[in-house]
């Protein structure tokens, strides 16, 4: 695709929105649409406002605005000595604030649109995007930080509903003058503090491997300027180290944890049969358990995620089934980093916020296992078969923040035994 195709394709984007918001039930699923659905009755897009001035507003509910100021994990420096970021307004961002919940969820142009629910204390949870296969195209790269290359659109501000529609391309670090895919994901959030994803993607060069997917939800956390893993998670008494991540299956009792130290060593809770058997369940939860809050994204057969296609990939620690053995991975190429590559592992004293993780999930062809990472995923993604089926499918992710293990297990069997309905944004309108 040519770059003149890629700008173009944003303006026949945004051309086809009211369209494609109108027609909402047959964009979640037929039938469901009510005579409220679509975008806001508007007729003058409102100006960004300040940080200082969302601190003072309040919403009965839900309520989405622009922001021109805004820096993830309370970075307050320049964005230098780093090439430029993003293009235009590098602190342009959409956050959706609620009433009664104090987390936020926030699209930061810093960290390329990729949504993430924020804590007060500036820690948040990410999971991430479509990336190109085999790593060769992806966001989180000064190409991946442009507008044309990803750009956010308010469809509904609430207070009943918010709804933010974010457009991507996939591009490698080098060279954005021809992406590999196109991601489209909506994503809904509600007065009860819950945020439905729905996330699909088209490929650009679909006769190339690299022009599809198998990696769509990754577990990354982000942590805010001058914290160290003892400040954001709990420790654990017996051997010293800290719980930074968690799977749980919802439908039963089969939980893994990974837990960190300060010198960079991983223990797990669980083993490779374990995450196998979670893997296998009708529905499961990759968390990241906050001292402030359990921040999770729960998924399943139901909402789009077939059991016989879906692994979960333990990225932390050495010797895991599939996993690459990163350690204690932390990175400060995003949100806030010297190289915006996609590439750059943080150190002690950096003034930036940095992200961390991760647990990968990633789509395999049916009766196949990622064993060894590269070999094994570098040779399921010559499967062009397969990469179709991935470009076709629509799917759905439930997010939040709760206080309780229990809580996570019973919202998300309450969503997903729903069905076919957890691909309605009115699924997630009624959990508690």
């Amino acid at each position: 695709m040519r770059a003149s195709q890629v700008k173009n394709s944003r303006a026949v984007g945004l051309g086809l929105m009211a369209l494609l918001a109108a027609a909402a039930g047959g964009l979640i699923g037929a039938g469901v649409a009510s005579a409220d659905d679509g975008p806001d009755p508007i007729f003058e897009k409102p100006e960004p406002v300040t940080m200082a001035e969302l601190a003072k507003r309040t919403t009965p509910g839900v309520t989405a605005l622009e922001v021109n100021d805004y820096a993830p994990g309370h970075y307050t420096g320049p964005l230098t000595p780093s090439p430029p970021h993003a293009d235009m307004n590098a602190k342009k961002a959409v956050v959706v604030f609620w009433k009664d919940h104090p987390q936020r969820f926030v699209f930061s142009h810093e960290a390329s649109y990729c949504p993430y629910l924020e804590l007060p204390n500036g820690a948040g949870m990410c999971n991430q995007f479509y990336e190109g296969n085999l790593g060769e195209a992806e966001l989180f790269n000064n190409m991946g930080r442009k507008e044309k290359n990803s750009f956010v659109d308010i469809v509904e501000r609430g207070p009943q509903r918010v709804w933010v529609r974010w457009t991507y391309f996939a591009v490698n670090m080098k060279d954005d003058t021809q992406p590999r895919l196109r991601g489209t994901e909506d994503y809904f959030a509600y007065p009860n503090g819950m945020v439905l994803r729905r996330m699909t993607y088209e490929s650009l060069r679909p006769k190339e491997v690299v022009g599809y997917a198998t990696d769509p939800i990754e577990l990354f956390g982000v942590a805010p300027v001058g914290s160290t893993i003892k400040d954001l998670f709990p420790r654990d008494a017996k051997h010293g180290d800290y719980l930074t991540h968690t799977v749980l299956d919802v439908y039963g009792d089969k939980r893994y944890d990974i837990y960190w130290d300060e010198k960079g060593k991983v223990r797990r809770r669980g083993d490779d049969a374990t995450l196998a058997a979670i893997t296998r369940s009708p529905g499961f939860a990759m968390v990241l358990p906050f001292r402030d809050r359990l921040l999770f994204a729960v998924f399943g057969s139901a909402s789009g995620f077939p059991t016989e296609k879906n692994q979960l990939i333990d990225h932390c620690t050495p010797g895991a089934e599939g996993g690459s053995g990163w350690g204690t991975g932390l990175w400060d190429h995003w949100p806030i980093g010297w190289l915006n590559s996609q590439t750059s592992m943080w150190k002690p004293g950096s003034p930036y916020a940095y992200s961390f993780g991760s647990i990968g999930q990633f789509l395999v062809p049916e009766g196949k296992r990622i064993k060894s990472f590269w070999k094994d995923y570098s040779e399921y993604c010559k499967d062009m078969k397969f990469n179709r089926w991935t470009a076709r499918r629509v799917f759905y992710v439930l997010l939040g923040a709760v206080w309780g293990w229990d809580d996570i297990r019973r919202i998300g069997r309450s969503w997903l035994d729903k069905g076919k309905q957890c691909a309605t944004p009115e699924s997630i309108a009624d959990l508690k």
